[in-house]
């Protein structure tokens, strides 16, 4: 799964670097959306604003101002002057992981996505959880069963294919390795077509599996 799978894709709500943060406090509002990019002609990505950036441009002493003296003061900011200029970008090719890689380590909370120079499109923290989501099998019905398995070649392959002669289908997983050299990996799974009782039974009887949580979901 790609970025491109995943992503809002053109036309996207976008503002110029002359719109009033006024406008662009009501597009945020009226979309229900936390970013906005900025783009000149033929859409080509200038900067982003972020619902941060806008409270940022409110004016300190706006609390002892009225309504219309606060509007009128930021009617007169512009997106240009309070947009994230050196924004980190990505393209469509990137696999998802990659981009949720590079939002964690950078602490961001969207990518717009470019082709060359071009905006076609932006992914979002969002995005990316339901992703997890639906590579959990947070909606399917069934067993979510937690382990752990000694980090070694083919511990995937014995633990499923205990399942499979069980009876169950292996719907989903995911999997997590300790910090340590040595420590064990964790899976989780979602496991349908199988009783509780015969899942725990199936795995129980295996050397080095630990179940830390098994439930109906």
């Amino acid at each position: 799964m790609f970025v491109k799978d995943r992503m809002t894709p053109q036309p996207l709500v976008v503002v110029t670097p002359d719109t009033p943060i006024t406008e662009a406090q009501r597009l945020m509002q009226a979309h229900n959306i936390r970013h906005l990019p900025v783009v000149s002609d033929h859409a080509v990505l200038k900067g982003l604003l972020t619902r941060g950036a806008v409270i940022r441009a409110i004016p300190w002493s706006a609390a002892s101002l009225s309504v219309l003296e606060t509007q009128y003061i930021l009617s007169k900011i512009t997106v240009g002057k309070v947009m994230l200029h050196d924004v980190i970008t990505i393209t469509e090719d990137v696999p998802v992981e990659e981009a949720a890689r590079i939002m964690v380590d950078n602490r961001v909370t969207c990518l717009p996505v470019l082709r060359q120079t071009t905006l076609v499109g932006i992914i979002t923290d969002i995005d990316l959880l339901s992703v997890t989501m639906e590579m959990l099998g947070a909606r399917r019905p069934g067993l979510r069963l937690s382990v752990t398995v000694p980090n070694q070649v083919g511990e995937m392959a014995r633990l499923s294919t205990a399942i499979a002669q069980a009876g169950g289908n292996l719907a989903a997983f995911g999997s997590w390795k300790g910090e340590l050299p040595g420590e064990p990996m964790g899976i989780v799974l979602k496991v349908d077509r199988i009783s509780k009782d015969r899942l725990m039974a199936a795995v129980t009887g295996l050397e080095g599996v630990e179940i830390l949580d098994i439930r109906e979901t």
